[in-house]
């Protein structure tokens, strides 16, 4: 587990989710090199548009939570 700091993953599965009128996802992916599936729970102003299974992310983390999810260039 990543305590802070940004890696390159890939998403596995996208899934959005609305709570109460709120946008969340409920995403599964793995990072760069590793095939143990991670899964985090993250609001929509966290996550680029339109967010797909096997898109190249890079996944952000701070203090071991997943903090922001963004396209790898």
């Amino acid at each position: 587990m990543i305590i802070s700091g940004t890696r390159e993953a890939r998403l596995l599965e996208v899934q959005r989710i609305d709570i109460h009128g709120t946008i969340f996802y409920d995403v599964t992916f793995h990072h760069t090199g590793e095939t143990q599936p991670i899964r985090a729970r993250i609001g929509a102003e966290s996550v680029y548009p339109n967010p797909q299974a096997g898109d190249p992310v890079l996944v952000s983390y701070v203090m071991g939570v997943v903090t922001n999810i963004a396209p790898r260039p």
